[in-house]
């Protein structure tokens, strides 16, 4: 019963805030505060984004929005499953081999302030339009929260749980299975959220010079062009959903698996 309470309460808690914006931007729209066409009113975009998620015999657009929805789902989930699955092992291994941190690290340091977008025109050179430099430029979006964050979390671990494992017995591959890692694994899971957070961003703004056809920041950026407001709002909307579920299904579940069970954190 109190763990029912307390999930209520969080929901409320989260939900609340939310709440309260979506009601004062419908009054500021409604009374005409602000041009309705430029912010128009909650309720008009929702009962237009429904319209354009329905099938298109019941007056919607055919399931429109799925599939701007379904391809950029597939483009940032490709772009940043390359950087998460090869830079988290990456960054381990600078955080553990002091020869291999002072050589990427100059790397890194050199090549991460470079925005993901000025990439945009040298991959279109080499991949096209399309996809593929949808997803690249993506990736390169990625890579840079993975790799320091798990280089900081096995760096951040002091040296005297590395003794104690040691006085225990524990040989290297131990001692990074059952301290380093576990050490490590809020940095970790920290780095991939900042990691798809640049994806999202790199994604909707590629899509808006690369895409052909299809994908969220190409929709937003196509209704532009005809004023068409609504949609836009309802595409942002839609990215913003999804990187919630994203949180809140993914990464939350991780956290609990991992940082919370190994008591490494606790939940608020």
């Amino acid at each position: 019963m109190k763990k029912s309470a307390k999930q209520f309460k969080d929901v409320l808690g989260f939900v609340f805030p939310i709440f309260v914006v979506l009601v004062g931007w419908e009054v500021v729209s409604r009374l005409e505060l602000a041009n309705p066409i430029l912010l128009p009113p909650p309720t008009r975009i929702l009962v237009h984004t429904i319209n354009l998620l329905s099938p298109g015999g019941n007056g919607g657009v055919s399931f429109f929005l799925e599939r701007h929805v379904a391809i950029s789902f597939f483009r940032i989930m490709a772009g940043y499953l390359i950087a998460a699955s090869t830079c988290t092992v990456l960054g381990l291994l600078m955080g553990v081999n002091r020869a291999a941190y002072n050589f990427f690290n100059p790397l890194i340091t050199l090549i991460m302030p470079i925005p993901s977008l000025a990439w945009v025109p040298v991959v279109i050179l080499w991949l096209g339009l399309g996809n593929k430099t949808i997803v690249f430029v993506t990736m390169i979006a990625s890579i840079f929260p993975v790799i320091y964050n798990s280089a900081a979390g096995v760096r951040s671990m002091t040296i005297k749980h590395i003794w104690a494992a040691q006085t225990m017995g524990a040989g290297r591959v131990t001692i990074f299975l059952k301290v380093l890692l576990p050490g490590a694994m809020p940095y970790i899971i920290a780095g991939h959220k900042l990691a798809l957070g640049r994806a999202w961003r790199a994604l909707v703004a590629t899509e808006m010079v690369v895409a052909t056809g299809y994908g969220l920041g190409y929709l937003i950026f196509e209704a532009r062009t005809f004023m068409d407001t609504e949609t836009m709002y309802g595409g942002i909307a839609m990215i913003a959903l999804l990187g919630l579920l994203i949180e809140k299904i993914a990464f939350s579940k991780l956290e609990r698996l991992t940082v919370e069970k190994w008591g490494m954190s606790r939940s608020l």
